[in-house]
């Protein structure tokens, strides 16, 4: 998913290097355009602060290239992060057998290598995630849309892995609590 990220995030600073071009382009003609304004008085009827008007879209499209490099890097570096690990970095820590929560490795090793791969997923990231975690985070993270993340989530709570409590119109997933797991 970060190589995604990163993508997207490389793409939209090479559109807003190439808006930066352009408009400092035309910034260039328009700042001659006002000196030789300037400098004849008035041209017609571009007098007066009508004069600065061709500096306007120079400037407009500066401040979108501007916008479109600097966004993508701030925007996209901290939705990949939402609590201090990427989900790539707590599935190897995962892998290393070390314990990000409480939870015991041993059972739910055994229920994760019996779950489809969408569901272990899903189970996976709850776990890495504390034990708890929004199913907005869910959706986000790993990449489903509202639906599918909706259904994997009632899947889980059929089997009777995690719990959904409705907090102010939004879902926390929990896992449940069981004798020897924690």
């Amino acid at each position: 998913m970060s190589g995604g990220h990163n993508a997207l995030r490389n793409v939209l600073v090479i559109i807003g290097a190439i808006i930066l071009g352009v408009s400092a382009y035309l910034l260039y003609g328009a700042l001659v355009m006002v000196n030789y304004m300037a400098y004849y008085h008035c041209m017609g009827m571009m007098c007066g602060m009508m004069m600065y008007y061709p500096l306007f879209l120079p400037l407009a499209l500066l401040t979108v290239g501007i916008i479109t490099v600097i966004a993508p890097i701030i925007l996209i570096r901290s939705t990949g992060n939402t609590q201090g690990l990427s989900y790539a970095a707590m599935r190897e820590t995962a892998a290393k057998g070390d314990s990000v929560t409480g939870y015991s490795n041993d059972y739910y090793s055994k229920v994760l290598r019996l779950l489809p791969k969408t569901e272990r997923e899903v189970l996976e990231y709850v776990i890495k995630s504390g034990g708890e975690v929004f199913q907005y985070q869910i959706m986000k993270d790993l990449g489903l849309s509202k639906v599918q993340a909706w259904r994997i989530v009632r899947r889980l709570e059929e089997k009777g892995l995690v719990e959904v409590i409705k907090v102010k119109g939004r879902n926390i997933v929990k896992l449940k609590d069981f004798k020897g797991s924690k």
